[in-house]
């Protein structure tokens, strides 16, 4: 099978038959490749305090398949399973409140929060960023990025390269908030995907999410090495224009991935459905808080003075 980087696979599925769509969405794309690789690395997806069901959270099911499918084709290598804390994310809890610990457990694989890691800083020429810290666990790893097909009221989706935000050790990453379009596609200059995995059979919908979305049963699994054309493809599912989804272009601007793809498994047409997305509010409400946020920036420098 093909290793063409800009392959994107789409299949549907339910969490009840998920094992085997999403080894057909893999095996579509080519396969994953470790290439000798050292460990996998596993980035799954925890941004709020909300159950597996709501669809804004990695589901233990959907970890549960791809931990299998790995030991499976790489029964020896050393897997891990990582996440960091963040404003509202306490990782280390959180993978215990809601089921993702004993599926690490099951697989033999071992959880690290990317907060507490060693790091080594690493010098970038981004938009914003001009260092990344880089944990010592992604050296000589092959890295999945496992992320939640969702909308977010200040990035309009979050997919596989905001997935990439969360691997920035800072708890307080929210001060990036105003500028989140260029931090995300900075971060992803160090942090870019071997492999992506987005868990859309249930998804986070609606103008508030992730936070306060809407469960959608969209059923779609979508796969690919190019995270900028994963993107791509999930942007056009959930009804929105790439091109105006700032961190992709930006990402695709810095040379992460590219926007062009080529598809297999079920079309984007077949796969859209209603994400409950009113563009105008969510332009409103993404206004409001780069005011929020500007404003709590003048107060914190005021207590500071």
């Amino acid at each position: 099978m093909s290793k063409e980087k800009n392959i994107v696979s789409i299949v549907k599925s339910t969490y009840e038959n998920v094992y085997e769509n999403l080894a057909r969405g893999i095996e579509l794309t080519g396969g994953l490749d470790i290439l000798g690789r050292k460990r996998i690395v596993v980035k799954i997806n925890i941004c709020d305090a909300r159950t597996p069901e709501t669809g804004a959270i990695t589901h233990p099911k959907f970890l549960d398949a791809f931990l299998r499918y790995l030991r499976d084709h790489y029964p020896g290598v050393d897997i891990f399973v990582v996440e960091s804390d963040a404003t509202v994310v306490l990782a280390d809890d959180f993978i215990q409140w809601f089921g993702l610990a004993p599926v690490i457990e099951k697989w033999n694989a071992k959880w690290v929060n990317l907060s507490l890691e060693d790091h080594k800083v690493v010098r970038i020429n981004g938009y914003h960023l001009k260092e990344v810290p880089l944990a010592s666990i992604f050296e000589d790893s092959f890295f999945v990025t496992l992320p939640k097909l969702k909308t977010n009221v200040l990035s309009s989706i979050t997919c596989c390269l905001k997935n990439q935000f969360g691997c920035f050790p800072l708890v307080q990453k929210s001060i990036y908030h105003t500028i989140l379009d260029k931090v995300i596609a900075d971060v992803n200059l160090v942090y870019r995907p071997d492999f992506c995995i987005v868990d859309g059979i249930v998804t986070n919908a609606g103008t508030k999410g992730p936070a306060f979305g809407t469960p959608i049963p969209a059923q779609l699994i979508v796969c690919g090495r190019d995270p900028v054309a994963v993107d791509t493809v999930c942007a056009k599912i959930m009804g929105f224009n790439p091109w105006f989804i700032g961190h992709i272009r930006k990402a695709a601007a810095l040379g992460v991935g590219k926007m062009k793809y080529t598809l297999r498994g079920v079309s984007i047409k077949d796969a859209k459905m209603d994400f409950e997305i009113n563009k105008l509010e969510m332009r409103l409400l993404k206004f409001a808080s780069r005011l929020q946020r500007s404003s709590q920036k003048e107060m914190r420098q005021e207590w500071k003075n």
